[in-house]
């Protein structure tokens, strides 16, 4: 008989004479360790033992799966709270890695292409402080965590040690960004969106107010002296990166950095009949710009092309979450997509594969063809 408990500690039991008395019927005790990234022993919630074998299968409170044997090692790492955090590494030579963030406050840095955990940090701070947003920066030296206390916390894009806490919110951070021109980090919350220099060691720059609701997304003019940004009441209002003040000029023509507004002229087809503007959690225009991919409340993670403007354009839908997909990204190159679920705790990878059409075959001409020496106009 195996037993586990909160110490971490997996414990045989000779239960061949029916009852466990003392500690004297103890056949061996294997103990799990913790990782560097955690102080706290895991503590095993649920055992498995393969049949006819003393290799068993242990769930942690971290939504780790470990296979005990005389070398306990994670075989899955998994998030302990909702995600909503996800960011791609923007560096085309290193576009394998992306980052994750959950309400335990849990932020992960992962292989893609390896499909392995590769850096863990814990925020530190009261019991409850989540993470609600990630952003690299254009060089992927630094990652920003928006946090669920309003604070945000700069690290190392490739270790995640910490380098920097800004904290002048009081509420969730829902999204961040980096201008393309690596001057300017824009983090929003509530009503507000802050923007900060990273050069001169993150002061604050200015404050964008004017919307209504919450701001929920953020997006970059590729030039970075636009700032775009939707709110919970459909607003899209834009904004001078130099003096914070609102831009009320007409922006049709300016060419976005990258596109994760859930509104927008580019985008207004994604919207599915009947919706109520809640449907749609997230979106991501890929780097390549020929595509966009949509998460919503339905566990759906829908590819559309882009520009998508048209009413009830041809879309693909994918399953694969069994609860509300809150965010998904495109990598760098084009070539991967990986959405994050909610209750689910899930971030699964998706390929992209081009399917190419056949060339067309030639149609036959509406006239009988026939050869020129049998036309009497060329005797």
């Amino acid at each position: 008989l195996f037993s586990a408990g909160a110490d971490g500690v997996v414990i045989a039991w000779d239960v061949s004479s029916g009852d466990i008395k003392d500690k004297k019927q103890t056949l061996g005790t294997v103990a799990l360790k913790c990782s560097p990234e955690n102080v706290s022993l895991p503590q095993i919630r649920t055992l498995d033992c393969y049949k006819d074998s003393n290799v068993f299968i242990a769930g942690t409170h971290r939504c780790d799966i470990w296979e005990v044997d005389e070398t306990p090692e994670v075989l899955i790492h998994g998030h302990a709270a909702s995600v909503k955090g996800l960011a791609m590494n923007p560096v085309q030579s290193s576009c394998t890695h992306f980052a994750t963030a959950c309400d335990s406050g849990r932020v992960c840095l992962w292989n893609m292409k390896a499909r392995h955990l590769s850096r863990v940090m814990a925020l530190g701070g009261p019991a409850g402080v989540g993470a609600c947003s990630l952003g690299f920066s254009p060089d992927a030296k630094h990652l920003a965590v928006g946090m669920a206390n309003g604070g945000v916390n700069i690290t190392d894009g490739n270790t995640l040690q910490f380098y920097k806490l800004l904290k002048t919110f009081d509420t969730p951070v829902t999204d961040i960004k980096y201008s393309p021109n690596g001057q300017v980090l824009a983090a929003a919350s509530n009503l507000f969106i802050d923007l900060f220099d990273p050069s001169q060691n993150y002061i604050k720059l200015g404050r964008c107010t004017g919307h209504a609701a919450t701001v929920s997304h953020l997006d970059w003019a590729t030039d970075s002296r636009v700032l775009s940004s939707n709110c919970n009441n459909y607003e899209m209002l834009y904004w001078d990166a130099r003096t914070a003040r609102q831009v009320k000029a007409n922006q049709r023509d300016t060419d976005w950095d990258t596109y994760t507004c859930i509104l927008g002229f580019p985008v207004m087809g994604i919207w599915p009949p009947g919706s109520d503007g809640t449907d749609i959690n997230a979106l991501d225009r890929a780097p390549s710009r020929d595509f966009v991919v949509t998460a919503d409340d339905r566990g759906l993670v829908k590819l559309f092309n882009y520009p998508c403007v048209m009413k009830d354009p041809g879309v693909r839908d994918y399953r694969g979450h069994c609860s509300h997909v809150m965010n998904v990204r495109v990598s760098a190159d084009s070539r991967r997509v990986v959405s994050v679920g909610g209750k689910d705790c899930a971030a699964l990878q998706w390929r992209v594969i081009t399917h190419r059409k056949p060339p067309a075959e030639a149609s036959n001409p509406p006239y009988a063809s026939r050869e020129a020496w049998e036309n009497p106009k060329c005797r």
